[in-house]
C-alpha cells in the first residue's frame, strides 16, 4: 500500500487582504465580498483574513495612513486590492456628479494608485523599527468592475494593464472578463483567485534552504528560456538574462544568511523570503509544464519578474 501523502500545511497566522473602494456602492467580486478567504492548495492550506476600507477622500486617506502609528497595521497586510468601477471619464470632471460614482475616473484612479504606492514607499523608507517592506513587496491588484454608465471609454486591456504597472508595479484585472487571453493566461475572477493563492501569506518557516539546490539549467529548458540558437518569437520578453541574474541574486543572498551570526535575529526573516521564493521558483516550473512554447515563455518572464522583485527587496 502506498505511503498517504500528507496533507499541506496550513498557515495559522497569515496576513490580511485589505480592499479599497472610492464609494460605498461599488460592487465586490464575489471572492472578497467576505470577511476572509479560505484558500486550499497542494502546497499550503489558509484563511486569509480580509479588511474593507473606503477612500472618501484620498488626500485625507494617505495623510491618516502615513502615520507612524499605521506601520504596524501596513506591515501586517499582504495584499492590496483596489475595486473601482470601469472609469467612463477621462478626467476628474466626472467624478461623484452627473450620475458617476466618485473615484469613476482614469485620472482619480491614477491619483489613487499613485498614492498607495507612495504610501508603502513612505513607510518602507522611514527609519527605525519598523520597516514594513522589509519582506516580500505586497501584492497590488487593481480590478474593475461594470460600469452601467455608458459610453465607456475605449481603453484596451494592455492600455489598463500599462496605466496600472507605471502607477508602482499594479496588476490589472478586469473583473467582467472571463476564460483565457490570447496567450492562454487567466483572467477576471478566475486571475484574482490564482493570484490570491501564488502570494506569499505566511512570514513563518524553517531552516536556511541551500541554493544551489535549485537546477537551473533544468528549469530554464522545461520553461524554454535556454538559448538554444532560434530567435525569440515576436513580442515574447526575453527573461534569459533576469533568470540568470534572478539566481545568483537569490544564491548570494542565502551565503550572507548562512554566514549570518547577528543575534539580533534579522537573518530569519531573511530565511523564510528566501524560501519563498525558492518556492516560487519551483512553482515556476511547474505551472510551465505542458504550456506551449510561446506561452511558456510569456508566463516564464511574468513568473520570473515577479521573484525579482521580491529579490530586490532585500537591497
Amino acid at each position: 500500500m502506498p505511503p498517504s501523502t500528507p496533507p499541506p500545511p496550513t498557515v495559522s497566522n497569515p496576513l490580511r487582504i485589505l480592499v479599497l473602494t472610492t464609494s460605498p456602492s461599488t460592487p465586490l467580486p464575489p471572492l472578497l465580498q467576505g470577511s476572509d478567504l479560505p484558500i486550499q492548495t497542494p502546497y499550503y492550506t489558509a484563511t486569509i483574513p480580509i479588511w474593507h476600507d473606503t477612500i472618501s477622500s484620498l488626500a485625507e486617506w494617505s495623510e491618516e495612513w502615513s502615520a507612524p502609528e499605521a506601520g504596524e497595521v501596513i506591515q501586517s497586510i499582504g495584499a492590496w486590492i483596489v475595486v473601482v468601477r470601469k472609469p467612463s471619464s477621462a478626467d476628474n470632471r466626472g467624478e461623484a456628479g452627473g450620475g458617476r460614482e466618485r473615484g469613476s475616473s482614469v485620472e482619480h484612479l491614477r491619483n489613487t494608485l499613485s498614492a498607495i504606492h507612495r504610501l508603502l514607499s513612505h513607510h518602507q523608507s522611514t527609519s527605525g523599527n519598523y520597516t514594513p517592506l522589509e519582506t516580500e513587496p505586497p501584492l497590488l491588484l487593481a480590478i474593475g468592475m461594470p460600469q452601467p454608465l455608458r459610453p465607456l471609454l475605449p481603453i484596451t486591456p494592455e492600455e489598463w494593464e500599462d496605466l496600472c504597472r507605471e502607477c508602482g508595479g499594479w496588476e490589472w484585472i478586469d473583473g467582467e472578463a472571463t476564460g483565457k487571453n490570447e496567450f492562454g493566461e487567466n483572467v477576471g475572477r478566475e486571475r484574482l483567485k490564482e493570484a490570491l493563492e501564488a502570494n506569499e501569506w505566511d512570514g513563518g518557516g524553517g531552516g536556511i534552504f541551500n541554493a544551489n539546490d535549485i537546477d537551473t539549467e533544468e528549469l530554464e529548458s522545461e520553461l524554454g528560456l535556454l538559448d538554444d540558437g532560434s530567435p525569440t518569437p515576436r513580442g515574447i520578453i526575453d527573461v534569459r538574462s533576469d533568470f540568470a541574474g534572478m539566481h545568483e541574486a537569490i544564491l548570494g543572498q542565502s551565503e550572507d544568511v548562512a554566514n549570518d551570526d547577528d543575534p539580533g535575529g534579522g537573518g530569519d526573516i531573511q530565511v523564510e523570503e528566501l524560501e519563498g521564493m525558492m518556492l516560487k521558483m519551483q512553482a515556476i516550473k511547474e505551472k510551465g509544464a505542458g504550456m506551449p512554447e510561446d506561452e511558456r515563455k510569456r508566463f516564464a518572464a511574468k513568473a520570473v519578474n515577479e521573484v525579482m522583485r521580491s529579490v530586490k527587496s532585500f537591497d
